[in-house]
């Protein structure tokens, strides 16, 4: 029981030091931001888009290069090769065309 109660004790000091930082965040966020005009604020904006924009394309191409590692689709290749037998009636088959 007195475990409980000290981690409930411990939990609610943790989240109120966590809220008082978050506060004093915003706060700053907000004095610093409370000269910025309208035009100011659109280049802003843009530039967080032209960000994101950047981003995405660099993870697009991150996880391209990582799901087409050439070296082992050659490997699931050979493997996927050497499980199947080579049937001959089937090889004269597509070389007729049918």
């Amino acid at each position: 029981m007195i475990y409980a109660l000290s981690a409930l004790f411990l939990g609610f000091f943790a989240v109120l030091g966590l809220s008082l930082i978050a506060l004093a965040r915003v706060g700053k966020f907000m004095a610093a931001s409370e000269n910025l005009d309208w035009e100011q604020i659109a280049n802003i904006t843009g530039d967080i888009g032209a960000l994101k924009k950047s981003v995405q394309r660099l993870n697009n191409r991150i996880n391209g290069m990582e799901a087409k590692d050439p070296s082992a689709l050659l490997q699931q290749i050979a493997a996927a090769q050497m499980a199947k037998p080579i049937d001959d009636n089937n090889i004269t088959q597509i070389r007729k065309g049918g």
